[in-house]
């Protein structure tokens, strides 16, 4: 009785383990991804400036949440958001409007494309 007992606990902070990377990721992501956007306006509008600050803001909220996300998503993936972050300042600042507004449209892309396939749903799982 005591091992069904055991497994039954087991099973439950397994569940609640993957429900609270879930619900991390997402709010890493979604975090990310808005900055990313309120950036890419900035850009649209001809407001550099604020368009490398948010830039930089989103780099640096991706750094905060990047430790915690390695420890159960693969590090390939994390890094390939990581690299198309960290060319948005520069792209922004030096004029490149086309490449930075197509940098943003990636880096969300690659940010909603973590949070999907995160989610435990049947299209993940078989």
């Amino acid at each position: 009785m005591k091992r069904g007992w055991i497994s039954l606990v087991i099973l439950i902070c397994l569940v609640g383990a993957g429900v609270i990377g879930n619900r991390y990721t997402n709010t890493v992501c979604s975090g990310v991804m808005q900055t990313v956007s309120e950036a890419k306006d900035a850009e649209m509008r001809g407001e550099t400036d604020a368009a490398v600050r948010l830039s930089q803001k989103a780099i640096s909220d991706w750094q905060d949440g990047h430790r915690a996300l390695s420890t159960f998503m693969q590090h390939n993936r994390l890094e390939a958001v990581g690299q198309m972050l960290a060319g948005l300042p520069a792209l922004s600042k030096y004029g490149e409007k086309d490449q930075f507004l197509a940098d943003c449209d990636r880096s969300i892309e690659q940010l909603s494309e973590l949070s999907e396939t995160e989610a435990p749903d049947a299209a993940n799982i078989f």
